[in-house]
């Protein structure tokens, strides 16, 4: 069966690409190692995700699918999910960036050192459950702390994309419930709900604060950035990965084309997200331009100036000196205040105010861009506003 690695390998002619795995050899029922060639590096790509997308196009992964039957663990179940749903490139269910490389932290880290050498048709319910419960009351990791059960929740969903894949593939049986429907042990597993984080939202009297607190000729690229953020709902990484040529000045709207993220370029973050978003702040934004030293239309809308203009600014360091404490002024966090609180925040912000003011969810849904309507439930936020109105009529 299948324990697939990929390796680079000095050979006569060239650094070589080479696929390992094991199978359980006929003659004897031994579990031997055997090898297949992928191809150069230079012809490849350096990293071992191109490795792995050649070895997926080439087909020499198959043999991880002749695992039924024998008992796969749950680590070649994960590493099939990993090659074949995870970092798959193109089709149904592509997955963004940022969430495969959440997906793997989390599979690496928590999950395949706890489960990865147990047979999967091993793995209970119960078992699972205990597990969960000892990482919220047990210290964890570096920081020697419990897990919130926000943190369980995502293991918990790795953990079951992992069975329902293994299952859609016929790598296990899909044992099926009194529903009908392919039971999961993982999903069986009881967990408390997720996270109780509520974000910290901004008025628009508040953002009229923070906004005058950023208003000086040495921080206009901030003072538009927290605009732009405001007004707009934009995610960072698409804020972030701007350029000047992404907007339409005559039809008044920004074309999400990249996101930058963690100090790269992505895709975005799904296919849906990559669309056109309404901007009533042209003329505020037109006026950064004249300012800038970068204002191409190939140029970052906010560029780094320590970089020369060949990166935008960095989302963290921005935040950190310039949003935050402008939201300590206007009386949205308080000082020293260590919980979350970034751009994200003021897209929570933009949707809150919008259900503040009677916009139905279809509406702010598609100004967020989300495929689901529940998931743009969660940015819409208790304000004390309306309950203080409902009140004073009493």
């Amino acid at each position: 069966m299948g324990k697939g690695t990929v390796s680079k390998k000095q050979r006569a002619n060239g650094m070589t690409w080479i696929y390992r795995f094991q199978i359980t050899r006929a003659l004897d029922g031994k579990t031997v190692e055997n090898t297949k060639v992928v191809g150069l590096v230079k012809d490849i790509g350096s990293s071992e995700a191109h490795a792995w997308k050649e070895v997926g196009r080439l087909g020499l992964d198959n043999n991880i699918d002749q695992s039924k039957g024998l008992q796969p663990t749950f680590r070649e179940l994960a590493e099939h999910f990993r090659q074949h749903e995870l970092r798959k490139g193109h089709g149904i269910g592509v997955k963004a960036e940022e969430t495969v490389s959440t997906a793997e932290l989390l599979l690496d880290k928590w999950v395949l050192p706890r489960w990865g050498d147990k047979s999967a048709a091993d793995i209970k319910p119960l078992e699972v459950e205990a597990w969960f419960e000892a990482l919220t009351y047990q210290p964890q990791g570096k920081r020697n702390a419990p897990l919130s059960w926000g943190s369980v929740v995502k293991l918990k969903s790795v953990m079951a994309q992992v069975f329902k894949h293994a299952q859609r593939h016929e790598l296990i049986p899909a044992t099926i419930g009194n529903d009908g429907r392919p039971t999961n042990p993982v999903v069986l597993a009881r967990s408390e709900s997720g996270s109780t984080y509520e974000a910290r939202v901004v008025s628009p009297e508040q953002m009229v604060i923070m906004l005058k607190e950023l208003d000086s000729l040495e921080t206009q690229l901030e003072w538009t950035l927290a605009l732009v953020h405001g007004a707009t709902g934009l995610r960072p990484e698409e804020a972030f990965g701007l350029k000047w040529g992404d907007i339409d000045w005559l039809k008044g709207q920004i074309n999400i084309r990249r996101g930058w993220s963690k100090g790269k370029e992505t895709p975005g973050k799904n296919e849906g997200s990559m669309t056109q978003v309404v901007m009533h702040t042209g003329r505020h934004s037109w006026a950064w331009r004249r300012e800038s030293c970068y204002s191409r239309d190939a140029d970052w809308v906010f560029a780094s100036r320590r970089a020369k203009g060949k990166i935008p600014r960095s989302a963290s360091i921005a935040a950190q000196d310039y949003l935050r404490p402008a939201a300590v002024t206007a009386g949205v966090i308080p000082d020293g205040y260590k919980g979350r609180f970034g751009w994200h925040n003021l897209r929570h912000s933009l949707a809150t105010f919008f259900a503040a003011n009677d916009v139905n969810l279809p509406v702010i849904q598609s100004i967020l861009r989300h495929a689901k309507p529940a998931t743009t439930a969660l940015y819409l936020h208790r304000v004390n506003a309306a309950p203080l109105a409902a009140q004073a009529k009493f």
